[in-house]
């Protein structure tokens, strides 16, 4: 039993390990402005859950959602425990991390902050013949490479890619997905201006700037 278990281990760890691998190898192809969420590491204050504190040279990665730095040996690192994060101050730019993601703190609008999240997505489809698409691989079915979020990816052949911006409304803890009922409940005395504006701009929330210019009128 214990030879069992001890084998399961190693296999185990000789799979991250590979995993690992794999994901550092991609990482050294991606630019910087591709694989970071700021254009480069700047001196900053890493706030924890328990209230203790941490100085240094930062940055954060589009991929796995993890927290970078540089090590005393002028190597980059990435910070094990996220999940013991409450926010990262980065070159003056504020970080908040509510979920599995570091949300970048955009404005604030009264108690309400806009934030946006940066993440580098993957393209899912498979290409057919003639450089025509079919959809049917399913991007969870994957293996390799973690991206912060439990979804795992192998890369054969070309890899397609590109870095989005997502917005969010943050609010009393909690982090919400913008929309026109949401807005109107969170500013109830600029409800006839949000319909008004939504009547003349046909904006889709999913996108940060459409959601950024929307909110930038509410001030």
């Amino acid at each position: 039993m214990k030879r069992a278990i001890f084998t399961s281990l190693f296999i185990l760890a000789a799979f991250f390990s590979a995993a690992q691998s794999r994901q550092a190898s991609f990482e050294a192809s991606l630019p910087d402005s591709v694989k970071y969420i700021l254009p480069a590491f700047a001196e900053g204050n890493l706030v924890y859950k328990d209230g203790g504190y941490s100085r240094g040279s930062f940055n954060i990665s589009t991929l796995d959602q993890t927290l970078r730095y540089i090590d005393t040996d002028g190597s980059e690192k990435a910070f094990i425990d996220n999940d013991a994060v409450d926010r990262v101050t980065i070159g003056g730019v504020l970080f908040i991390r509510p979920q599995k993601s570091y949300l970048g703190v955009v404005g604030a609008y009264g108690d309400v902050m806009l934030c946006v999240e940066k993440r580098l997505k993957f393209d899912d489809t498979k290409r057919g013949a003639y450089g025509t698409v079919s959809a049917t691989s399913s991007i969870k079915s994957l293996q390799g490479i973690g991206t912060g979020d439990g979804t795992q990816f192998q890369f054969n052949g070309d890899i397609r890619y590109e870095t989005k911006e997502t917005p969010f409304l943050y609010k009393n803890g909690r982090v919400y997905v913008p929309s026109k009922k949401l807005l109107c409940k969170f500013f109830p005395e600029k409800k006839a201006w949000i319909e008004n504006y939504l009547e003349e701009n046909k904006i889709n929330f999913s996108v940060y700037e459409e959601v950024e210019k929307l909110m930038e009128g509410l001030k």
